[in-house]
């Protein structure tokens, strides 16, 4: 596993990194749009997790997207296509090299 896939972050300091309350990670989870890493009752996120939420608040926040149209979209189109992202945010997007390898 890469170090970009591996769980290492508890939803305290995700949730710093991201400058997010614990509990809107939380509600990201309960809607299908995250799946952290689970040891016991832990939540662990990866540095993937990280820029993908980065995606999900600038969907929420800058498009005015709310979380539950935010997953129908995604089984339809991927989320830079949501987003309307440009060109070189994509490039910066961990998500968006991912799926150019596909």
């Amino acid at each position: 596993m890469s170090a970009v896939n591996q769980p290492q972050f508890t939803i305290s300091v995700a949730a710093e990194i991201l400058a997010l309350h614990p509990r809107t990670l939380r509600n990201y989870e309960k809607a299908g749009l995250v799946k952290p890493a689970r040891k016991g009752a832990w939540r662990y996120y990866s540095h993937k997790d990280i820029a993908w939420i980065k995606c999900l608040v600038s969907m929420v926040h800058e498009n005015g997207i709310n979380i539950a149209a935010i997953g129908k979209l995604l089984g339809y189109a991927p989320c830079w296509e949501i987003a309307n992202c440009p060109q070189e945010k994509r490039r910066a997007c961990q998500w968006w090299q991912g799926q150019q390898g596909n």
